[in-house]
This record gives C-alpha cells, structure tokens and sequence, in this order.
C-alpha cells in the first residue's frame, strides 16, 4: 500500500531511476542534470512534487509535479502551473496514485496563488485527466509541417538511403532560401537577453493569454537547458526587435525536424516574421534538417505567416499523437469560459516540454 509524501532532495536519485526504468537512460527526462535544472532552476518557482511511497517495500511508488509558469492575462502577469512528467510505476498502476497525487499538488498549488494548471497530455493520460481530475479542453493543437528537404525526408523516414538520390528532382517543390531583406537577424545569447526585454514589452497582450516571454524565462528554457540546442533569434528593424523565433533540431521518426518551439511578432511586422523563419529555416537545413514542425493556432497571425511560408496542417490521421490543450481552475475569478476559449490563447511547443 502506498501513503502521499512530499518531494524532498532525499528521493531525487530513486525519482531519475523510476524514470530511467520507464523511459530508458538516453531520455532527456531521465537525466539527472535535465531534471535538476527543470525542476529546480525555473525563475518562475521550484516545481512542486508529490510521490507515492510503498512503506512495505521501501520503494518509490510514483509521482505528480507542476511546472510553475507566469502567464500574461487579461492585462496582467498571473502565476499558474503546466502538468509534466506524471509517471508511475507499472506494478502500482490502478491504485489510484495519479488522481490521488495530482489532487494534492493541485491543493498545494492553489493554496500558493496559483491560477489554473494546464497541460497537453499523451493518449494514455488524457481520460485521467478529463474524468478524473476535471481538466476541461481547449482545443487541439494544429500540428503544422514544411518539407525542406523531400529527397532526404523521405530516405530517412523509410530507412532506405537510396531514395535520397532518386527524389532530388523534387526536391525544387519544396525549396526554401533566404531573401534579401531591410531586417537584421540576431541570435540571442547572454549577453545580448535585453533585447527579449525589449522585444515582450511590445508584444505583452497581443493575446489574451499567453506565457511570459521575457529574459529570465528565455535564459532558463533555452539558453541553460542541458542536453538541449536551441537556436533563439530576433528580427531587427531600426535597431528594435520585432519577431522573436526559437528553432531546434530532434530526430522525429527517424527523420532530422526542424521545430520552431517558438514563433511570435509585433503587429505590423508580417514581413519580418516571413523574413526571420526563412532564415532560420535555411540555417537549420544546413545543419541537417529534413522537415520543418510547429504546434500554432490557427486564429493566430502566426498561423497565417506560417501557412504563407509553405507550412500545412497535418491530417489527424497522420499526428505522431493528437496535442489536446486542457486547463483546470483554480481561481474562480477567472472566467471559465474565456480559460477554455481556444481565440484567447496563445501556445506553441515551447509552452510545454514537448521539445
């Protein structure tokens, strides 16, 4: 039989090789320095973490964490959290450890101001979460892809090298290149983070809801995150940045993906965000990219500069796995009906860690 128990640093290595066993030791979510930084270096606040612990067998049984984030919402920056690496043991499965766990964090979590919790679970998750613990959906995320290189796409994901040579003629359908342009593009680094500053104080409540995009939480999700290349950049025009884009190479059915795990530009600025993405897109099929993914809402501008630039939505059939948005609320002065509205919102791959 299992009791609740909250995390302390004592269970920290059974908790990496509760995953290790669940996930194998290459997995990012298995690694001890990954972990470390994720639960334990975000600006937002340390995750909160409940485990599941077997008294008889002195074993870790399972465990429920949140990730706390700032949102800007309706006007205001608002603490809330995202549901992230639930897992539990297989020999403890149908005892109840998921529900029972996560109604304790979500408990501790509104107890310290926060909001509203989210998430994007898997196919096995996402009944729990609907009938069980009471999440209502947003939406579906839109699942979006761009061939860049279709010759090689195509050898890598079939495993049959050959190809590669045989589909260069096609190649040209799906061309992607760099144009000339009055935009400056910048790689953010340390040094240069003051121009993330710059960049969220002129986009803050574009919509409704969105993650805070400033430089500490930047910094933390792709500057630092270990075992992880991200590639963040701006667009420059008049000295000031006016798209903000992140990209990110990972093998995805054995295919090299270029993944924006973030897209956003200042109004008026269409132009600077075709700009900014074909560049990006270039550099990252030099390095290796045959395809190109984002999660984008399709009410957003983005969606639309995406859709321009060759980008299609992916038929459901064909999803690695759906991306269903849910939210719980914590706070009833918020409105549930404008949580749940997916026009409101604002989400790309980067607001959870999905890459």
């Amino acid at each position: 039989m299992w009791k609740a128990i909250t995390y302390s640093s004592d269970h920290f290595n059974e908790m990496v090789w509760m995953a290790q066993e669940q996930y194998g030791i290459e997995n990012d979510i298995a690694n001890a320095e990954f972990l470390q930084h994720q639960y334990f270096k975000n600006p937002a606040g340390e995750a909160l973490i409940d485990l599941a612990w077997d008294e008889e067998n002195n074993a870790l049984a399972g465990q429920y964490i949140v990730w706390p984030q700032k949102f800007f919402c309706k006007g205001k920056n608002i603490p809330c959290v995202n549901s992230l690496n639930t897992l539990t043991k297989r020999e403890y499965r149908g005892q109840g450890i998921f529900t029972g766990l996560a109604n304790k964090t979500y408990s501790r979590a509104a107890s310290a101001g926060d909001k509203f919790c989210y998430g994007v679970p898997n196919p096995n998750s996402y009944p729990g979460f609907i009938k069980k613990l009471h999440f209502k959906k947003v939406c579906d995320l839109p699942l979006l892809l761009r061939p860049l290189c279709l010759s090689r796409m195509t050898a890598e994901y079939f495993n049959r090298p050959v190809l590669k040579n045989i589909l260069k003629p096609v190649n040209c359908l799906f061309g992607i290149s760099g144009k000339e342009t009055k935009y400056q593009f910048c790689e953010i680094k340390s040094e240069n983070l003051q121009l993330v500053d710059e960049f969220w104080k002129t986009v803050c409540g574009k919509y409704s809801i969105m993650n805070v995009r400033d430089s500490a939480h930047v910094r933390f999700r792709y500057l630092e995150m270990p075992r992880r290349q991200y590639y963040p950049y701006v667009a420059m025009y008049q000295a000031k940045p006016v798209c903000f884009a992140v990209g990110r190479i990972m093998e995805v059915a054995g295919m090299q993906c270029a993944m924006l795990a973030d897209f956003l530009f200042q109004d008026g600025f269409e132009d600077a965000a075709k700009s900014l993405i074909r560049h990006m897109l270039v550099q990252l099929k030099k390095q290796g990219a045959s395809l190109a993914g984002c999660l984008m809402l399709e009410h957003t501008q983005e969606y639309k500069v995406l859709k321009k630039l060759g980008f299609i939505r992916c038929p459901k059939k064909l999803e690695p796995q759906p991306f269903p948005l849910l939210v719980r609320r914590f706070d009833e002065s918020i409105a549930e009906s404008e949580l749940v509205n997916s026009q409101n919102w604002f989400f790309t791959m980067g607001d959870y860690d999905v890459i």
